[in-house]
């Protein structure tokens, strides 16, 4: 069926082709003229009509393909993320794009709205009611997508400093706790790999004391023995980042931990958990880590 369906939309396709073509462009003249409402409308016209999901899912994955202006771009963003017309996951994915502009741009409005959103999602006290199946398409994955919107809601957590230090620990802990309980085979070999350096951020929000370290250094430890399998080869060669390359880095950072507290232990964690250019984002880590340094001791 699957089969069947795949050639039913190609064949739409180059029937259509002229068409979506037009469509694309009055999109990108609807953008240019700032008019957002006509732009989305034409997106869900191609999805509804054509099944035609490029587009759209170029906005939302390929910065370069948004509008320069950040504040056209989230306002599209957001747009995505609020229509029921669009894919699941376009909404969803929509939903992180415009939290990170927000962040950015210091959108309080936005941030008011997607805030709420981003905790619902990111499951901090029920990572274990997660549904697996080796059959989830990268993007679609509800494993992927609880890692993806942590990993930005870390990112606006950690632009409110100390502040949010509850919440930070709380993040580093549910991805433990994922970490700790799933069975790797019921991920796709490509999302768990693709997956990886999303799910490091969240690990190294855990306090680097002596117990814990030793704890996460065991379960880092699984984890590379899995990743090194086989199955893995194909997903290590494709993927654009080296997501084992950083799991070995981490698990030298937390051996570190557990011999010194040194300045470097401390740089490099920041720059591995921070995944925005937003100055707030890295004012905001250090002061945070400066709290945790504080009030935990690499001896207990």
């Amino acid at each position: 069926m699957r089969l069947v369906g795949r050639c039913h939309r190609r064949l739409l396709w180059w029937w259509s082709c002229k068409e979506i073509k037009i469509s694309e462009h009055c999109v990108d003249a609807a953008i240019a003229e700032d008019d957002m409402h006509r732009a989305l409308r034409l997106l869900e016209h191609q999805q509804r009509e054509y099944k035609w999901h490029f587009q759209v899912e170029r906005f939302i994955f390929r910065p370069d393909f948004r509008p320069v202006n950040l504040d056209q771009a989230l306002a599209l963003l957001v747009g995505i993320h609020k229509c029921e017309s669009f894919l699941l996951h376009q909404c969803f994915y929509a939903g992180i794009s415009a939290a990170y502009i927000s962040i950015q741009l210091k959108d309080q409005v936005n941030l008011d709205l997607l805030r709420p959103w981003l905790f619902r999602q990111a499951c901090l006290l029920g990572s274990d009611q997660l549904t697996f199946s080796p059959h989830w398409r990268n993007r679609e994955c509800p494993y992927k997508q609880t890692v993806s919107v942590r990993a930005c809601l870390l990112q606006l957590c950690l632009a409110e400093g100390r502040v949010a230090a509850k919440t930070i620990e709380s993040l580093g802990n549910a991805n433990l706790r994922l970490l700790n309980t799933m069975s790797f085979r019921e991920i796709s070999a490509d999302v768990l790999y693709r997956s990886t350096t999303n799910l490091l951020r969240g690990l190294l929000c855990l306090s680097f004391d002596r117990l814990g370290c030793h704890q996460l250094y065991t379960s880092l430890k699984r984890l590379r023995t899995e990743l090194e399998c086989r199955r893995y080869r194909k997903p290590v060669e494709m993927a654009k980042e080296n997501h084992l390359g950083l799991l070995s880095e981490v698990q030298d950072l937390v051996q570190l931990a557990l011999a010194s507290d040194s300045p470097v232990l401390r740089e490099r964690r920041l720059a591995i958990m921070i995944n925005t250019v937003t100055p707030d984002v890295a004012a905001g880590a250090r002061d945070w880590l400066d709290f945790l340094e504080l009030n935990f001791s690499p001896e207990t």
